[in-house]
């Protein structure tokens, strides 16, 4: 326990008012740490209403030569697949 209270006086250490002063500051650190994000909570629900991202426009990106699907092909990596395979 600190051997000063809340407003800098010095404390008694008397076995009467430590549990007081334990449970008084308790509340106080509660109390402190709620409002804290209550107003944490508040300001950031009324700034994220006002900020906005810019918009971008982004380019359409045209392809030259659109894929054509060749379909199957076999090739002599996948002869060599099926003659391992023992099909």
């Amino acid at each position: 326990m600190k051997p000063y209270n809340v407003y800098g006086f010095a404390r008694k250490f008397t076995r009467e008012n430590t549990m007081a002063d334990t449970i008084e500051f308790a509340r106080r650190e509660f109390l402190n740490k709620l409002t804290t994000t209550i107003a944490g909570t508040a300001t950031l629900a009324v700034t994220s209403s006002l900020v906005q991202a810019a918009s971008v426009e982004v380019p359409e990106v045209k392809e030259e030569h659109p894929k054509k699907s060749m379909g199957y092909q076999r090739t002599q990596h996948i002869d060599t697949y099926y003659h391992l395979a023992d099909f």
